[in-house]
Formats: C-alpha cells, sequence, structure tokens
C-alpha cells in the first residue's frame, strides 16, 4: 500500500509539473477566456470513488452538479460520503461489567469542483477534475436501543484527479480515474488516516448526448 501511495504522489505530482510549465499555463489561460465566452449549459455526474484507509477499502460516492462552458470548463458543487462500512471496537464499563459495542465510521463533505479538459477529440477526452471539500467525520454506534455520537470534528480535504474518457458513441463511453485525496485538515480524534490514493473506472453516459440522440428535434435537446 505504501509502495502504490508513492507511485501515485511521484506520477500526479509529475503530471502537474510537466503542465504547469508556462507554455502550459499560456495555453490553459487562453482556452479558459475562450471557452467563458460560450453560453453555460448544466452538467451532472455521480459515481463512486474507491480508496484504502489503512489498507482497508473506503468508497466515497459522490453527486455533482454545475455549469459547462464549451465542454471545457465545468465546475459546480458536490456532495460525498463513505459508504464502506469502517468499524472499531468501542469498550466501557456499565454497572460494573465490561461493555463492548461496534462503533461505524462516518464521513461526509461538501465540495467545490472544478474540471479543465485539456484534450478532446472524436472518442478520446483528457480532463484535470479539482475537488476542495468541508465536512465531518464521526463515529456512531447504538447501545440499549439508543443512538450516540462520538469524536466529531470538521475536516477540510484536497482530491486532485487525471481523468481519462473513451467515447465509443456520443453519449456513450468508459473512463479510468487517478488521483489523491490529500487532507488539509484532518479529525485526530477519529484517529485514521484518510490520506490516501484514489481511483474508480467503469462506463459513462453523457446525458445530454443522449437525449439529442434519442428527441434529435426537441428545443431542449437543442438547449443542451
Amino acid at each position: 500500500m505504501t509502495r502504490i501511495f508513492k507511485c501515485l504522489y511521484i506520477f500526479v505530482g509529475t503530471f502537474f509539473f510537466l503542465h504547469s510549465s508556462s507554455l502550459a499555463q499560456t495555453d490553459m489561460m487562453d482556452s479558459l477566456r475562450v471557452s467563458f465566452h460560450y453560453k453555460p449549459k448544466p452538467v451532472f455526474d455521480f459515481g463512486t470513488r474507491n480508496s484504502f484507509v489503512e489498507n482497508t477499502r473506503a468508497d466515497i460516492w459522490g453527486i455533482i452538479g454545475g455549469i459547462s462552458y464549451h465542454k471545457k470548463v465545468r465546475m459546480g458543487l458536490g456532495y460525498n460520503y463513505l459508504i464502506s462500512d469502517l468499524t472499531h471496537p468501542l469498550f466501557f464499563p456499565d454497572r460494573g461489567i465490561l461493555q463492548t459495542v461496534v462503533m461505524h465510521l462516518k464521513l461526509n463533505y461538501l465540495a467545490a469542483w472544478f474540471e479543465y479538459v485539456y484534450f478532446k477529440n472524436k472518442h478520446w477526452e483528457f480532463s484535470i477534475p479539482l475537488q476542495v471539500g468541508v465536512g465531518e467525520s464521526k463515529y456512531t454506534y447504538t447501545y440499549q436501543n439508543t443512538y450516540y455520537t462520538r469524536d466529531a470534528g470538521w475536516i477540510v480535504l484536497y482530491e486532485p484527479t487525471i481523468e481519462t474518457k473513451f467515447y465509443f458513441f456520443p453519449w456513450l463511453g468508459a473512463y479510468v480515474d487517478v488521483g489523491l485525496r490529500l487532507m488539509l485538515k484532518n479529525n485526530k480524534a477519529i484517529g485514521r488516516d484518510f490520506n490516501c490514493p484514489m481511483y474508480a473506472f467503469g462506463l459513462f453516459l453523457a446525458y445530454d448526448e443522449l437525449f439529442k440522440a434519442v428527441f434529435p428535434h426537441s428545443k431542449l435537446g437543442q438547449k443542451l
């Protein structure tokens, strides 16, 4: 796990270093200026990002919504939460008897989302999605039919990602995401390290293009 983490750091760091050259920055700024002259269109997406917390599978489900400029720049807000059941035992005395309960780790956060598409043709698309989120992590458990919360605290995180898409059709394709979750502020009371590599892959639907294909003469389709 440590070796994978170091390799991803090197890979992602090298990628952003290469794309932070003066030429790349100039091309990006010119592309951004041109894109913002187009009328924004709504965009949304959802899915699961796979990751690990201390060698334990920890998957995050998220949904994002926002606007897209010329399919080159996308931005908006997202909501994310931990869907894997990560547990931790809690021991405490009750009436002179040592009791044990299983606590469940909860993690959720709102995030500002920005994505820049730096290459796109008929079949391929390469982009850099970024998220900066603020949320909460905590443990919850039930004891004698009563629900309890423990060690709740704020978190702030940053998630840079590299995304590759291949389009079979304008409305259907496959994607691969590789990135990192970097905790800018962790909840020390939890005692879990959420700094980790992330990855995701699978098929996707471009809902706007699918709508256009099904309803080619629709006024709504023309606006998408």
